[in-house]
């Protein structure tokens, strides 16, 4: 009985040496795309300069590109769905005034803001593909027993152990 306490000793304290061995600087978290940004470590982050400083941890030679048009898509998104809503809101507010209808100024906002939001799309498609990215290089190493931190669909965090081949 004790040769067996023994050897299960000595295989716990092997993989407990082994955690310990490995990195710890290494990037172990994973990102998940959720409305138009990214939930990392239970947290949702919005803004491109937080979505930047999170996704460049670690090197990446598309990352930066798929970032540039991302936030590039989303300036002019918010733009255009700007002109929209203030082309529709004044012919709404005349109306509302006592002004005719200008039928033309709210078939234009409405038009342009359908197009913001058209490439509001494109802008959260290259955002998925950058989260995709880092998650995959993230997930890279063939065997790793140090946890890695991850959220499922219903924002859950859970920890997990890599086996890749």
């Amino acid at each position: 009985m004790q040769k067996k306490l023994i050897i299960l000793f000595v295989i716990l304290f092997s993989f407990t040496s082994k955690i310990l061995a490995q990195s710890p600087t290494l990037q172990q978290d994973t990102v998940q795309y959720q409305s138009s940004g990214i939930l990392y470590k239970g947290v949702h982050y919005n803004k491109p300069p937080q979505i930047e400083s999170i996704l460049l941890k670690e090197p990446n030679d598309q990352i930066p590109s798929l970032l540039e048009s991302y936030k590039s898509n989303r300036g002019i998104a918010n733009v255009l769905g700007f002109i929209g809503g203030f082309g529709i809101g004044w012919s709404v507010g005349g109306t509302i005034s006592g002004k005719p209808f200008n039928t033309g100024i709210f078939v234009g906002g409405a038009g342009v803001l359908i197009i913001g939001i058209i490439v509001n799309g494109s802008a959260n498609n290259k955002l998925r593909q950058a989260v995709a990215e880092y998650n995959k290089k993230i997930m890279e190493k063939k065997i790793s027993l140090v946890p890695i931190f991850y959220q499922e669909e219903y924002n859950q965090m859970n920890a997990g152990i890599a086996l890749r081949f």
